[in-house]
């Protein structure tokens, strides 16, 4: 009974508009439980309430420990666990002020009401949480910043990091983590809505660097990154490399193709060509060739704009 606590956790992140969702849904078809209180994208709020906190983070004199403390309020309010400690209890309680005040974002998302929907998911509501789960962990692109630290807090954790085309990603409208953690890789903020492509890019290259090495190091085999790109083109392949990773049967084609058919195919066509690339220098480009994605130019070209972010 209730064997799915024991096991380290599942963690899908990325960079925002990287395509986690997809991976969501295809751990929660195998039997991942990944939280009680999710939205439309699948991302578990409760981490987001507690950690996508970057005005928190950056002035942070004992960042280590407040972390921790965190993860183990996150765990057990997660598990339902009732041995919640007087400083866990703190530390959310200094989230709840500051996202009611500042939001989670550059924009403001999360201020007001919806800390205190949060509360409300974690302590007066009923969850029926299904033992015949195989497993648990969340969803939350966000997760790669704490990676280092989520590997001390959980030995078994395995962590699955979405990568998807780098220009499409600078030209994306989803630029929070570009507002929210630029400065954590020393990339600057945009001052206007044309700068935004190419420091998007430059997030998207030291970003996914830094967590492929850490990766690697930290968690070896507990490590994989999903190509979203190869995802959408080849989704049998790699389906079948996220149930290995999972320890699932590869040979299950029935549950192979069910779990394909969560593959949005629909829009393959890739946003960057429909925007002028000279705004990147060859030393970026090359770097995303290094990925594994193709680069083609097309004569279908329009300049970034402000509208073209907001739409």
């Amino acid at each position: 009974m209730n064997q799915w606590k024991n096991t380290g956790p599942v963690i899908v992140g990325g960079i925002g508009g990287s395509g986690t969702r997809v991976i969501a849904n295809i751990l929660k078809e195998i039997g991942y439980y990944l939280g009680s209180d999710l939205n439309d994208a699948l991302d578990n709020l409760w981490f987001t309430l507690l950690f996508k906190r970057s005005r928190w983070f950056f002035r942070q004199k004992n960042l280590h420990m407040e972390i921790i403390k965190g993860l183990s309020f996150f765990e057990k309010i997660t598990k339902n666990e009732k041995a919640i400690s007087f400083s866990e209890y703190l530390f959310l309680a200094k989230a709840l002020r500051e996202i009611i005040v500042h939001g989670h974002d550059h924009l403001g998302s999360g201020k007001g009401l919806w800390s205190l929907k949060r509360l409300k998911s974690m302590f007066f509501q009923n969850r029926q949480v299904n033992t015949e789960y195989i497993g648990w962990g969340w969803k939350e692109p966000n997760s790669h910043i704490y990676l280092e630290f989520l590997s001390q807090y959980f030995p078994d954790m395995k962590y699955i990091h979405v990568i998807r085309h780098g220009l499409d990603m600078a030209f994306s409208k989803n630029q929070a983590q570009l507002y929210n953690w630029g400065k954590l890789w020393a990339v600057e903020k945009p001052k206007t809505s044309e700068d935004i492509p190419v420091l998007s890019l430059e997030y998207w290259i030291k970003v996914n660097n830094t967590v492929r090495l850490l990766g690697e190091k930290l968690l070896g085999n507990r490590f994989c990154i999903v190509n979203f790109d190869q995802l959408q083109r080849n989704p049998y392949d790699e389906v079948k490399k996220l149930l290995k990773f999972t320890n699932h049967d590869t040979e299950d084609f029935e549950l192979i193709n069910r779990l394909c058919k969560k593959v949005n195919k629909a829009n393959l066509m890739a946003r960057y060509q429909q925007f002028d690339q000279s705004c990147f220098s060859t030393t970026s480009l090359n770097e995303v060739k290094k990925w594994g994605f193709q680069i083609e130019t097309t004569h279908f070209q329009k300049v970034y704009s402000l509208r073209n972010h907001d739409e």
